[in-house]
């Protein structure tokens, strides 16, 4: 068998299993129908709390509230953002079922550089 044909035979393989197994890198869980509600606030260039605890399968609501004296926002690694909010606004995030520990930052200029971080954390 000549090498073109070894990586054809590969890509094949591979795309099988994918067919087969599904490509979400996402473990399953079972979604428990009960709900986890956090309200993220801001103390300086920290968030509040910087760890949020999620039982597996519980759906996930963040009322993020500004309440620092700059700009802020709250992006996690999922693509949810709340967009840019003014000191005093504040926005709710339906992040949906956890099944795995997601980060989340500021985006605003070097916030995030600056301790903006936050985890949500899948506890069992």
């Amino acid at each position: 068998m000549t090498g073109r044909w070894r990586a054809a035979g590969a890509l094949f393989g591979a795309l099988a299993l994918i067919a087969v197994t599904g490509c979400s890198a996402e473990p399953a869980v079972t979604p428990t129908g009960d709900v986890t509600e956090v309200t993220v606030t801001v103390q300086g260039m920290h968030f509040i709390p910087d760890v949020i605890e999620v039982p597996a399968g519980d759906e996930l609501v963040i009322t993020f509230e500004n309440t620092g004296t700059d700009m802020h926002d709250l992006v996690l690694a999922t693509g949810l953002e709340t967009g840019h909010l003014a000191p005093g606004e504040s926005h709710v995030m339906e992040v949906g079922v956890i099944s795995a520990d997601i980060d989340g930052w500021c985006s605003v200029g070097n916030h995030r550089a600056m301790g903006m971080e936050l985890t949500v954390q899948v506890i069992e």
